[in-house]
């Protein structure tokens, strides 16, 4: 075996490790700053994908910000409650459609100079180049093990 893949040798070889590692890391930091507009990372993640997709069915916002249906439902109550989405009565056999209301998109707006400052390359630790490659391979692995 090629010593340089042999992971029995060190840790920080393991890719999977690394990525959770990172993920903690990025997650203390992600979580804290978009406390300072009063928003959790998993209800950013919403009001984002909301804001690109309006009026998308509760079940395919749960896919797409990877939680559970029932989950959804909880959380969507939750923002439902505090004014920030739209999310109309179930009707028989129609999916439900859930949409930003003008208050979430405010709160979305004062959290995207928060996202875009820690989306800086440097921030990362990292060149524009790298932070685009990155980028692009977290994506393929979030495809393959999705």
């Amino acid at each position: 075996m090629d010593p340089e893949f042999d992971i029995a040798l060190d840790e920080d070889a393991v890719v999977p490790w690394t990525v959770v590692r990172t993920s903690h890391a990025l997650s203390r930091v992600f979580t804290a700053e978009l406390a300072r507009v009063g928003l959790k990372p998993h209800l950013f993640g919403i009001l984002a994908t909301l804001s690109r997709n309006p009026g998308m069915s509760s079940a395919e916002l749960a896919r797409q910000v990877r939680v559970t249906p029932q989950s959804m439902g909880a959380l969507l109550r939750g923002l439902v409650a505090d004014g920030l989405v739209t999310h109309p009565a179930p009707r028989r056999g129609q999916p439900l459609s859930v949409s930003l209301t003008p208050a979430g998109g405010e709160l979305l707006g004062r959290a995207w100079p928060i996202i875009a400052a820690m989306n800086e390359p440097a921030a990362l630790g990292l060149t524009p180049a790298e932070a685009t490659q990155l980028n692009a391979l977290l994506h393929r692995v979030l495809t393959a093990t999705g």
